[in-house]
């Protein structure tokens, strides 16, 4: 397995552990709601019609990762290189989450897709820089 991928990967399950691990939690809807993730990619949902508050380490981190994925588009530099700062980047995001409640729901909501563009992400290849940046941007119709 690549290393990379690994970190990531435990990075997330600590994520998922740190959901599970809240007061309140009822593991049935989460359970229901993992069935329904493998069936089709979660929609993230604003608060009322409101952004949700995130907490300043989330958006440094989304940031970066577009700093990045410009970089990348920009100077065609080493593409495992590039990658692997952006899953350092994301792992980092999981690692200084402190977020609560339904905001952090919707923010796995909007964080599963960029995980699951990692599986076979090229970042030598232009069009999937794209779609990463267009999906990174985004994150302001969510969350502030």
């Amino acid at each position: 397995m690549n290393y990379k991928f690994a970190i990531t990967t435990v990075a997330l399950s600590f994520f998922t552990l740190g959901c599970t691990a809240q007061d309140g939690h009822d593991h049935a809807k989460h359970e229901k709601a993992e069935t329904k993730a493998v069936e089709s990619e979660p929609t993230v949902t604003l608060d009322n019609g409101k952004r949700w508050k995130a907490n300043p380490e989330t958006t440094s981190g989304i940031a970066n990762m577009i700093v990045l994925v410009d970089k990348q588009i920009a100077e065609k530099g080493d593409a495992k290189a590039a990658k692997a700062s952006l899953e350092k980047e994301f792992g980092l995001i999981f690692e200084r989450c402190t977020m609560t409640g339904e905001a952090h729901n919707q923010l796995h909501n909007y964080l599963i897709p960029i995980h699951q563009q990692f599986s076979g992400f090229d970042a030598g290849n232009a069009k999937q820089l794209a779609e990463m940046k267009t999906y990174l941007g985004t994150y302001g119709n969510y969350f502030e």
